[in-house]
């Protein structure tokens, strides 16, 4: 959090508790409105909704809950002290006493009224206008629409609670009746009239707070098409920023990437960054405490993480990659005895193999977990099945995820604002290399409330392109979709043409740090080049490249006994394959909008690999 938001929560925070003091003291007038009488405070507690919905809109219903609560305390603190003063012996002379005793005395009746219709009121002008934010149409695009329809429910519960606790029985029920609707109409024809200056103050605020962009919403817009495919370039809004997509998403397991600083991500043009539930699941508390993701890991873009089902799901079944696209005959699951994971309906009981205890995660830890560390992007808890798996534990396994996803949705929504900022949820999806599991579970899917699809599962790399076609004909297509676990440029080409607008995988850093080197012309290992005065790509405008780093100069880093060699080896090695992999999606998006992917495609795969698409 900025030390701007810091400073406008503790403005906001004084205002709305002294907004509700001043109200009170004027709830003891009742003024002649047109023959009927109107309590003073009327005008006044409107400016409490308007200051609930700025704190809502910048902070999260739970931060404005709570400064609401807060108010409240403030309040009996106040009337406590004005009771106590106002039994203390007045001193001689002082002739003010029953004026004083009649103004901050107050009838116990107007000021248990006004606090209980304070509590009810705002706490559910918050739920409202969060409702809303989150929903479709005006009310999520607009600012002042879900401030002034929120408020027209608010008003009602606080005029009902107020006008009930205070006057029934001591006015005529007519002149209850119509006090309480004049209070109504008044108190939002006030805020209607502060609505402009509401909002500018809420503009004005939005250019500052640059921490939070996209109104702290999640969504999905379609730039261009490719004709007759399923591919297109289009752009992610996340409360951190936007993601143009196609786009690779760097993997920083454990909240960064490993031997690539933030400001490096930054140079190479990386737009989002993956990180692990499963991993930061300990320390997601700590990370909650500092503001989610972003603000703890120092990466100010668009974050996502996964479940955490498929580092669970490989303990039991022993295979090791979220796309398995090794051949079947050499696929097997691990012995049943062996498997350090067992899937039951409610979750997976596993022995973590890094703390050397038992654990169990289901969909409800899951979302708590990805909640906590409050990435933009969330995946649901599915149950990831391998090459080796039959078709009818596929079947299972898959009405299990379906659950599995129902659950998710359902925990997810408790928890998904409580940072201050909207975190979104994809559905995944399973099915193996079978196509009606595949389609099924898409058409199902699809009808869930999740604002975007993860693609995974185990098939062999020969049917990809055809996975994906099954499922994004029957997915929405203004809904994102992330393929996990790819980064093989055939692979992303084939995802792009299929639907799928956003990547993640390892495979860029650790084969860098293993000496494999992505080029226009396909790869190399840099054992092979000791003292080579060569670049590592021409075409390359990674910061490595610029700094005209040789290929012999980085093998002997590489290989170099001093450890702060192999780091600085392991940086720029990092960087080049990254900005490869980014700079390939980059320019797929281009040639998207301009109409020619497809040559863009041939050229590419030409090139790298000495062949044409065979699509």
């Amino acid at each position: 959090m900025t030390n701007f938001k810091q400073k406008m929560l503790i403005y906001f925070t004084a205002l709305s508790a002294g907004v509700l003091l001043i109200s009170n003291l004027a709830a003891v007038k009742l003024w002649d409105f047109f023959g009927v009488a109107v309590d003073g405070g009327v005008v006044v507690f409107a400016i409490t909704y308007i200051v609930g919905d700025l704190i809502v809109e910048f902070y999260g219903k739970k931060t404005a809950n709570n400064i609401i609560l807060a108010g409240f305390l403030v309040n009996i603190i106040a009337i406590l002290a004005f009771y106590i003063v106002i039994a203390l012996p007045a001193y001689p002379g002082w002739d003010m006493q029953s004026a004083y005793a009649r103004v901050l005395g107050f009838t116990p009746r107007i000021i248990i009224g006004s606090l209980v219709a304070y509590v009810c009121s705002n706490l559910f002008n918050n739920y409202i206008f969060t409702k809303m934010k989150n929903s479709k149409g005006i009310f999520s695009s607009s600012f002042i629409a879900r401030a002034l329809g929120s408020s027209a429910f608010a008003h009602i519960i606080d005029s009902g609670i107020f006008e009930t606790i205070a006057f029934i029985g001591v006015l005529p029920f007519h002149e209850f009746l119509a006090q309480a609707g004049f209070a109504y109409l008044l108190g939002i024809g006030f805020e209607i009239v502060l609505s402009p200056l509401e909002a500018i103050i809420a503009r004005k605020l939005r250019l500052k707070m640059k921490d939070y962009k996209n109104n702290n919403t999640f969504s999905f817009e379609i730039t261009k098409r490719i004709p007759g495919k399923l591919g297109r370039a289009g752009i992610i809004h996340t409360p951190h920023g936007d993601i143009k997509t196609p786009a690779f998403m760097s993997v920083g397991t454990k909240g960064e990437v490993r031997f690539v600083p933030m400001d490096d991500l930054k140079n190479i043009h990386a737009q989002a960054m993956l990180s692990n539930g499963y991993h930061l699941r300990n320390i997601s508390y700590e990370i909650e405490k500092q503001g989610g993701l972003a603000e703890w890991s120092g990466w100010n873009g668009p974050t996502l993480t996964d479940s955490g089902g498929f580092q669970v799901m490989s303990l039991g079944s022993g295979c090791g990659k979220v796309v398995s696209m090794d051949r079947e005959k050499n696929v097997v699951n691990a012995d049943p005895k062996d498997r350090l994971a067992h899937v039951s309906e409610d979750g997976v009981q596993f022995h973590d193999p890094f703390t050397d205890q038992d654990d169990f995660i289901g969909p409800e830890e899951s979302m708590q977990i990805q909640c906590r560390i409050g990435a933009d992007i969330h995946m649901a808890y599915d149950e990831l099945t391998s090459l080796a798996d039959s078709y009818e534990y596929n079947v299972e396994a898959l009405e299990r995820t379906e659950r599995w996803a129902e659950r998710s949705i359902k925990e997810h929504k408790k928890h998904c604002d409580k940072l201050g900022y909207h975190q979104s949820l994809y559905g995944v999806l399973q099915g193996g290399r079978w196509e009606d599991l595949r389609r099924s579970t898409a058409k199902k899917m699809a009808k869930m409330d999740f604002d975007g699809y993860g693609l995974g599962g185990a098939f062999l790399k020969e049917n990809l392109g055809e996975i994906l076609k099954w499922c994004c004909e029957e997915l929405p297509e203004n809904k994102p979709r992330h393929l996990l676990g790819l980064s093989h440029p055939d692979d992303i080409l084939i995802g792009i043409e299929m639907g799928a607008d956003t990547f993640d995988c390892v495979a860029p850093t650790r084969e860098a740090r293993h000496g494999k080197i992505y080029t226009k012309y396909g790869n190399f290992n840099l054992n092979k080049f000791a003292d080579s005065s060569e670049k590592l790509d021409d075409t390359c405008d990674c910061p490595t490249c610029r700094a005209g780093w040789t290929r012999g100069k980085l093998r002997a880093l590489m290989k170099s006994q001093d450890n702060a060699e192999r780091q600085i080896y392991y940086n720029l090695a990092s960087q080049h394959n990254l900005r490869f992999i980014i700079r390939l999606t980059e320019e797929a998006r281009e040639a998207v909008i301009q109409g020619n992917f497809e040559a863009y495609r041939d050229e590419f795969l030409l090139n790298y690999y000495g062949r044409k698409s065979e699509t």
